[in-house]
């Protein structure tokens, strides 16, 4: 799959199958992750892989739209310094996050980003020490078949270029 087909095709999936991922695919998509740029190259991420469908069901209750980490073949969770001290931080986060995705995608993969809205409980569940921050993590699967929707449903629609782009000035 090219770049381009993987921008085009790729969507959020919140339901899996129950259809196990390799644990060689899951190191391709981490190592894509940690080949992800960074701000000064200071690649300010750890990744914490979940396997454990009890420990998944645990993160799914720790955000009010978590909850596809239940039903995901395993999760990383993104963990870094604290984001604030450095806006550059989330912005490396989101690169690293982009690029496990779309290596996920490559395989056949689904995944879909899930905010962590109590951290404090999500960091004691994967025991993450003191100094680091976690509210971010990613279910990854096989895709579910998508139940049929109704007609009047808009799916997987953007906004028109000529809406979002703007040439030298506002």
């Amino acid at each position: 799959m090219n770049v381009s087909d993987a921008i085009r095709t790729k969507r959020a999936a919140r339901q899996f199958t129950d259809q196990p991922v390799s644990e060689a695919d899951i190191r391709t998509i981490l190592n894509a992750g940690r080949r992800a740029q960074s701000s000064k190259n200071t690649q300010p991420w750890n990744f914490v892989v979940v396997r454990d469908k009890e420990t998944l069901k645990k993160l799914s209750e720790c955000g009010t739209y978590a909850g596809h980490l239940a039903g995901a073949a395993f999760a990383v969770a993104l963990v870094s310094p604290d984001p604030a001290a450095r806006w550059s931080v989330a912005f490396d986060l989101g690169q690293a996050a982009a690029y496990l995705q779309f290596a996920a995608w490559e395989q056949g993969i689904g995944s879909c980003i899930a905010s962590i809205y109590q951290p404090e409980e999500a960091k004691a569940i994967l025991g993450i020490p003191e100094g680091y921050f976690f509210d971010v993590a990613i279910s990854f699967g096989y895709p579910a078949p998508e139940p049929a929707r109704p007609a009047v449903v808009k799916r997987g629609g953007r906004r028109p270029l000529e809406e979002v782009a703007h040439w030298e000035k506002w």
